[in-house]
């Protein structure tokens, strides 16, 4: 009986050690259980900082491409301004040549005076050479003394004095327009290089911050991605300043006025109604009525029409930059010119005479150049030493066509239209508050956990992400003008875009394989070395 009681106590040491073994299992798998629970909660916090992250790098490619397309815009309004003052200096010159050929004025009046006269004279001599109408006679002597009257007159230069007094501010309003054009052009350059400064600075004001919170100060942009950013936008930009001067003398010559062009919708002169030509028509000694006065200029649509005014090659050296299919080797845009002739028709007392402006015209027209070799003069022949309307003026102003802001196409897709790539990394470890975390277990911060093993191995566990996090975006600056596609590319109107963009092949090796090599790798695994794009999100 007394072995028999004891049997029971004999068995209690089995009991405890079986609950030992499992408290250590527990506290091993409560181990594991908090470091998976570390895990997810690191893993949530790369995920959500790479989200963050790439919606960071699409804003600012997006950001940067609008930013370039208002840019290009204000380029177009700008371009449209700086040809606009081109068709103001042409509508000036062409009023002023208009007026340099009224400067023979009194010299064709005192012709047309002297062939009425000599009308007066034949009725006044009727019967075999014999006067037989007194008041004809007097007419003729009438019409002789205001012939004579007239010359006397031109000869003083008081026609040229008149209009010569329109020179001074005609001279003025085409300095006036071309210091226009150089201060719109110098806001151009000024825009063009805010856009550099903006793609090399790589930043886009409070971007970062809004996207990124507190973790924007661990993002960092990739210099060789801003590098070609710089490339794409220069290429958008022609160069050539001598094909400028040629695109923009074409612009102006076509966008002219129909009276630069061709003086049409003046049959009478604008400057000069016919009251006013009546009015200046008397000389010094006038006798008789002031007579019926009339200058016309008909339009013609060839350069030997009665007027034109035209951006040329050389001024006068080439009539063919005046004609309406003039070749485009005429309009370098390196002289402004202009002539001028019409015809005077004078009705007096029983007569009636017709005479051209200026006297010798079309072969000695009025005419003006500004520019290279510029000119001033009222016409050839000795009408330049009585009535030069222009003498003394500045007419040799740089009238340089090449100020402008003119887009290079190229020959092939995209035809320059920019394309602008952002790339940015961070630490996916930092939270939105700034802090690596917040679910660290050791103070290295290593994110590693380490358990010693049986004999030399020990067990490693990475509980975070300890690569940097790199999101990569692309835009693209385009131009469309809806409903109409067929309209190419160009920097005079405003119809540029911003899109994102898918990556091209060849800028998955160029362009993001100097941001992410192993990006790069994937990025053409995955669609295929012969893919045409491809996305990178």
């Amino acid at each position: 009986m007394t072995l028999s009681s004891s049997l029971p106590t004999a068995r209690a040491p089995r009991s405890f050690k079986r609950r030992g073994q499992t408290m250590i299992l527990g506290v091993v798998a409560l181990l594991v259980l908090a470091l998976i629970v570390f895990v997810t909660f690191n893993v949530t916090v790369a995920v959500q900082q790479k989200v963050k992250l790439q919606n960071y790098a699409d804003a600012k490619a997006f950001s940067m491409a609008v930013a370039e397309a208002r840019t290009l815009n204000y380029m177009a309004y700008t371009n449209r301004a700086i040809a606009s003052a081109y068709v103001g200096m042409a509508n000036v010159h062409a009023y002023m040549s208009e007026a340099a050929m009224m400067a023979d004025l009194k010299l064709a009046g005192a012709t047309i005076m002297a062939a009425i006269a000599g009308q007066e004279t034949s009725q006044c001599l009727c019967c075999l050479g014999a006067p037989c109408c007194a008041d004809h006679c007097y007419h003729a002597f009438e019409a002789t003394t205001n012939s004579v009257a007239m010359f006397i007159d031109w000869v003083s230069g008081s026609m040229g004095n008149k209009v010569k007094e329109l020179d001074g501010p005609a001279t003025d309003t085409l300095g006036a327009l071309n210091t226009h054009i150089t201060t719109i052009h110098a806001a151009q350059t000024l825009a063009k290089t805010s856009i550099i400064t903006l793609l090399t600075n790589g930043e886009m004001g409070q971007l970062k911050s809004q996207n990124m919170m507190k973790a924007d100060r661990v993002t960092n942009d990739a210099t060789l991605v801003r590098a070609a950013n710089t490339l794409q936008w220069n290429k958008v930009f022609y160069d050539s300043e001598t094909n400028k001067k040629r695109i923009m003398a074409e612009i102006a010559n076509a966008s002219r006025t129909d009276f630069a062009w061709s003086r049409k919708g003046t049959p009478g002169l604008a400057l000069f109604p016919s009251p006013w030509i009546a009015d200046n028509m008397k000389g010094s000694v006038w006798m008789g009525p002031d007579g019926n006065w009339a200058v016309v200029q008909l339009p013609n649509t060839q350069w030997t029409g009665s007027g034109r005014t035209a951006f040329t090659e050389d001024g006068f050296g080439g009539f063919g930059s005046f004609r309406a299919d003039a070749s485009t080797s005429n309009n370098s845009g390196r002289a402004l010119s202009s002539f001028d002739w019409g015809t005077i028709t004078g009705t007096w007392r029983h007569g009636v005479g017709a005479f051209t402006l200026p006297t010798g015209a079309p072969f000695l027209n009025s005419s003006i150049q500004s520019g290279e070799n510029g000119n001033s003069h009222s016409a050839g022949f000795i009408t330049d030493i009585f009535n030069n309307p222009h003498n003394g003026s500045d007419h040799n102003m740089d009238i340089d066509m090449s100020r402008f802001v003119e887009f290079d196409i190229g020959t092939d897709y995209p035809f320059n239209q920019p394309s602008v790539y952002a790339a940015v990394s961070t630490d996916a470890r930092v939270n939105e508050y700034g802090r690596r975390g917040p679910w660290e277990v050791k103070k290295d911060q290593s994110g590693v956990v380490t358990m010693q093993g049986v004999g030399n191995t020990d067990g490693r566990l990475a509980i975070a992400n300890n690569n940097t996090t790199k999101a990569f975006s692309k835009a693209m600056v385009y131009y469309h003008r809806v409903g109409d596609w067929a309209d190419y590319p160009n920097l005079f109107n405003p119809f540029w875009r911003a899109k994102l963009e898918p990556l091209s092949q060849g800028e998955v090796a160029t362009v993001l394989g100097s941001f992410d090599t192993d990006a790069a790798a994937v990025a053409t695994g995955a669609r295929g070395v012969n893919s045409s794009a491809v996305n990178i999100k």
